[in-house]
């Protein structure tokens, strides 16, 4: 028997990984992360495979394509949205053998020293409470 996946249990509503979601169809899923996760910052999204895929390399072509689309709107969103100085991307899979990948925003006014993946280190930052949250995800979801 397989071990259990968070990732699959996220699309069952499971678990601590689920999130506002903005955005679905039959290939990928785009949420937002939820507020219990590190720092409730927003502009921390994610896009999954709804078939339990390890990595990058095992999707098919249309899950790829859904993935590159899904990513593009998320990315045009988080800056039409938010104005961050940049929006991020990245692909680890090192802690989830379910395909996932990071699309974040970079706020504006984030000290240099601060790294490029752990936003979540600045006190300072933006943060968001559950209405706003809603808002925001609300907002995401026209892009797509």
């Amino acid at each position: 028997m397989p071990a259990p996946c968070p990732i699959c249990d996220k699309h069952q509503g499971i678990g601590p990984l689920v999130g506002p979601v903005i955005f679905a169809d039959d290939l990928v899923l785009v949420t937002h992360r939820p507020l219990d996760q590190a720092a409730p910052r927003p502009g921390y999204l994610f896009i999954e495979t709804l078939r339990h895929a390890p990595t990058l390399a095992d999707l098919t072509d249309d899950e790829a394509a859904a993935v590159g689309r899904a990513a593009h709107r998320a990315a045009t969103a988080l800056r039409a949205e938010l104005a961050p100085e940049s929006v991020f991307s990245a692909i680890v899979g090192r802690s989830v053998p379910h395909f996932h990948q990071h699309v974040f925003a970079r706020p504006t006014g984030t000290p240099p020293e601060t790294h490029w993946f752990d936003i979540d280190s600045w006190p300072d930052g933006p943060r968001v409470d559950e209405q706003g949250l809603t808002d925001l995800t609300t907002r995401l979801a026209q892009y797509f």
